[in-house]
C-alpha cells in the first residue's frame, strides 16, 4: 500500500519539480498520539497531549508547508519518543523526494523540543540540512536564559508578551556547523515562568526573524488536528497494529489529494487559501451537486446548489482552469 501511495504521489506532486535554486524546500516531521484500547496491537501507555495514563500509538508525519502534503507517514508504538524517530524519517523522506547532497543543502528541517537532542542536532549539521529546532530539555533552556545579560540581553519578540534574548557564542551549544541560539522566555496568566531555545544555522538572522521561522510550525499542528476530525485517523481505531497503519497511509493519500484539489481548482480562489482538510471535507467534498455529458460526450456540466456557500468559488474554480473547453458550471436548486 505505501508503495501505491507514493506512485500516486510521485505522479501528482508539485515536490518533484521544486525550484530549489530559487527558493529552500522546508520539512516539517511531528510526532502525534493515536489513542487505542491497551488491548489494541502495540498500544502501550505514553505521551498523548491531555490524557494522563492513556493507551495508544505514535504516529509520525514529514510534511511540507509549502504545498501542503504529507510527504512520508508511520506508526509506532505508543511509548515511542520523537528523538527516536527522526533519521528514519528523514531518511525515508530523502527516498521519496530523491534528494541528493545539493538539495539537502538546500532544504529546512523544523522540528519541536521532542526532535532536538545533541545527537539529532549533530546529525542534521552532518546531512548537510539547515533547520530550525527547538532544544531539548527545560535545564539547559534555564541554564542558557542566565548567560543572557539582564535586562539589556533580553527585547520583546513577535510575539506578544515573549522576551528574546541571543545566547553569546562562548556560552551556545557547540556543534560541527555554526549555529546561534535564542532563547524564549514568557508567562502565562496565572504568572508561572517559561523558558525555551531555538537552535538554527541561519546564524546571520537576527533573534526575531528565528523565532518567526519557527513559529511557522503552528500551521502543521493545526493540520493535523484537521485531519484527525477531518479523516477521522484517530476515531477509526483498529485492533491489528498493521490494519491501522493501512489506513494512516489511506489518510495520507486522501490528504494529498486534497491538496491537489486545492491547488489544481482552488488554487486562485478565496477557498484555496482558507480552507483546511476539515472544511474541505465537511463543506467542500459534501457540497450535493450533479454532473451530466451530453449526447455527443463532448459537454459537460456541473449542476451545484446556489445557496450553498461555496457554490460560487467552485464555479469561478472550474470556469478558471477550464475556459476554452466543453465544461460549465450552472447553479440550480438541487
Amino acid at each position: 500500500m505505501r508503495e501505491a501511495v507514493e506512485r500516486i504521489g510521485g505522479r501528482y506532486s508539485r515536490l518533484s519539480s521544486h525550484p530549489y535554486e530559487q527558493q529552500m524546500l522546508v520539512i516539517e516531521v511531528d510526532l502525534t498520539g493515536l489513542r487505542a484500547s491497551k488491548k489494541a496491537e502495540r498500544s502501550t501507555k505514553g505521551y498523548f497531549s491531555g490524557k494522563r495514563g492513556a493507551t495508544g500509538r505514535q504516529l509520525v508525519r514529514a510534511s511540507t508547508p509549502d504545498y501542503g502534503e504529507v510527504i512520508f507517514s508511520k506508526l509506532y508504538p505508543g511509548n515511542t519518543t520523537s528523538c527516536e524517530v527522526l533519521k528514519e524519517t528523514l531518511g525515508e523522506v530523502e527516498r521519496v523526494l530523491e534528494s541528493s547532497p545539493h538539495k539537502r543543502q538546500r532544504t529546512l528541517v523544523r522540528l519541536d523540543g521532542g526532535f532536538g537532542t545533541d545527537e539529532n542536532i549533530e546529525w542534521l549539521c552532518s546531512c548537510g540540512y539547515h533547520f530550525v529546532v527547538k532544544g531539548y530539555g527545560g535545564g539547559r533552556a534555564n541554564k542558557l536564559a542566565r548567560s543572557v545579560s539582564e535586562p539589556e540581553g533580553w527585547h520583546e519578540g513577535p510575539t506578544s508578551g515573549q522576551l528574546l534574548g541571543v545566547v553569546p557564542a562562548e556560552e551556545a551549544p557547540r556543534y560541527s556547523r555554526q549555529t546561534k541560539t535564542v532563547v524564549r522566555r514568557w508567562s502565562d496568566a496565572k504568572g508561572k515562568l517559561y523558558t525555551d531555545y531555538l537552535l538554527s544555522t541561519f546564524a546571520d538572522l537576527s533573534a526575531d526573524e528565528i523565532a518567526t521561522l519557527y513559529d511557522g510550525r503552528a500551521g502543521l499542528e493545526a493540520g493535523i488536528k484537521g485531519d484527525k476530525r477531518g479523516l477521522g485517523i484517530e476515531k477509526r481505531r483498529k485492533k491489528s497494529f498493521f490494519a491501522q497503519e493501512a489506513l494512516v497511509l489511506l489518510a495520507q493519500l486522501c490528504h494529498n489529494l486534497l491538496a491537489y484539489f486545492k491547488e489544481w481548482l482552488l488554487g486562485g480562489t478565496d477557498a484555496g487559501k482558507k480552507l483546511g482538510v476539515e472544511r474541505l471535507v465537511r463543506e467542500v467534498m459534501a457540497m450535493p451537486a450533479e454532473v451530466r455529458m451530453g449526447r455527443r460526450g463532448t459537454k459537460l456540466s456541473l449542476k451545484v446548489a446556489e445557496l450553498h456557500p461555496w457554490a460560487r468559488v467552485l464555479a469561478r474554480g472550474v470556469q478558471a482552469r477550464f475556459p476554452p473547453s466543453g465544461w460549465r458550471t450552472i447553479l440550480r436548486k438541487i
